[in-house]
């Protein structure tokens, strides 16, 4: 299931804000690897592999997702989701509340607005993104091909401060394409990518991250969450409610590992049916405006 409904505006603003200079003041800043002249990343400690952030279900952890515009810090709960681009005045300001924090980037397209993406070889760049058309899926079922570019951005994250790591768009197997007559043309992209590249692409990225002392999360992908549970630390879902797959995020509340849930206001315009489905399943609950910027923010309680 593919539902990465903000790329547009996130586009948009990126456009922007990569001909400006980066400030602490900034609502989010341009993020550097070491191919673009910025910091080295470290090596991986082998003494952080069993200390990261492993978040409980029956903590109850509040949570706010914001990937745009400039970090609204006001809110009172225990996570933060934001971009990987997010300044680092931003996170620290968090971190002394004791909030945590989780680095959002995508793993499964290069978009052409991030100051990496003349990093990514030109032959794992496939089709476009839906209708975006600075965005491209990447071959992950070939991922050493850039796994260096992933690896930077997870060293990054965890300079910066942050506890856990999104990963976005990793579940192109499930993707369709489809001529101009609504035919369908393409499983998996171009690539014809499968569910067991995406499960061992997953699994990769949770080796990874946990050697840096992170924390990572599924997004969405119910399909392998049976599978994966027991490598990632928590799920976060996109409209499960309104595509009625919520039920299948319940393997990891049994294994007392959070499910972040959220729902749109232009598709589920009365939140209460869908928080009272997350709280009888366990899950803690949002409702946000599409774009994931200053809008729409409502907690199930």
């Amino acid at each position: 299931m593919v539902t990465k409904r903000n790329n547009m505006l996130l586009a948009a603003l990126f456009a922007l804000l990569t001909v400006v200079s980066c400030s602490s003041g900034s609502g989010v800043d341009v993020f550097t690897n070491t191919a673009n002249g910025g910091e080295t990343p470290g090596d991986p400690d082998p003494a952080l592999a069993l200390d990261w952030w492993k978040p409980k279900a029956s903590q109850n952890l509040s949570w706010q997702w914001q990937l745009q515009g400039e970090i609204d810090t006001s809110f009172d709960v225990d996570v933060y989701n934001v971009d990987i681009a997010t300044p680092v005045s931003k996170i620290q300001e968090l971190k002394e509340r004791d909030i945590k924090l989780i680095c959002y980037f995508s793993a499964g397209t290069v978009e052409a607005w991030r100051p990496d993406a003349d990093q990514f070889p030109v032959a794992i760049q496939g089709e476009q993104y839906e209708d975006l058309f600075d965005e491209k899926w990447l071959d992950y079922g070939d991922f050493q091909q850039f796994a260096p570019i992933m690896q930077a951005r997870m060293d990054l994250c965890k300079s910066k401060g942050f506890d856990a790591i999104e990963m976005d768009n990793v579940d192109a197997h499930n993707y369709e394409s489809r001529d101009e007559w609504g035919n369908v043309v393409n499983i998996g992209t171009n690539f014809n990518m499968t569910l067991d590249e995406s499960i061992a692409y997953i699994l990769w990225l949770a080796e990874e991250a946990h050697s840096r002392g992170l924390s990572i999360g599924l997004k969405n992908a119910e399909e392998m969450a049976e599978t994966v549970v027991d490598d990632v630390d928590w799920m976060l879902t996109e409209d499960c409610y309104v595509d009625s797959w919520c039920h299948a995020a319940t393997v990891f509340i049994e294994a007392d590992k959070p499910v972040f849930m959220t729902e749109y206001e232009d598709l589920v315009p009365d939140f209460t049916p869908a928080c009272e489905l997350a709280k009888s399943l366990g899950f803690t609950a949002i409702w946000r405006d599409p774009s994931l910027a200053l809008g729409t923010y409502l907690a199930c309680e």
